[in-house]
């Protein structure tokens, strides 16, 4: 399950990705890490190839989103 925070929402919004390209970021990232607040960070190309970050914390399977960022 993946809830967002409503920056998230925004940044989805204003750079143009989808709820979809954000799941296929957490299945299919090629570079993960955590931040140095802890945060998981993973990284993907989209099936579109778009380059993109996704800032989130989870437990389980239950992701909160936190940011969506643009890398190309």
């Amino acid at each position: 399950m993946i809830n967002y925070s409503e920056h998230a929402k925004d940044r989805m919004r204003e750079r143009g990705f989808t709820e979809k390209d954000v799941e296929y970021c957490l299945n299919n990232f090629h570079t993960s890490y955590n931040d140095s607040k802890g945060k998981s960070v993973y990284r993907a190309t989209t099936e579109s190839g778009r380059k993109m970050r996704v800032v989130a914390t989870h437990d389980n399977n239950l992701y909160f989103i936190i940011t969506v960022a643009d890398e190309s």
